[in-house]
């Protein structure tokens, strides 16, 4: 029955630090522009997928 009785663990709450550092990071590098690019993943993922949708729509359109 004693081990029923534990005492809390004094690491709860490390999960969310962690959780929330990792976000910031990931949130970081998508938003920085990266250097020798000039532009952030994010703008490059937005321009990659503007040349698809206009090589697309231009494709649709051939006879």
């Amino acid at each position: 029955m004693a081990e029923l009785h534990q005492p809390f663990n004094r690491q709860n709450g490390s999960t969310s630090v962690e959780y929330a550092v990792l976000t910031f990071v990931v949130v970081t590098v998508l938003f920085l522009p990266l250097p020798g690019l000039g532009s952030s993943l994010v703008e490059t993922l937005m321009s990659a997928l503007r040349q698809f949708q206009a090589n697309t729509t231009y494709l649709y359109s051939l006879p």
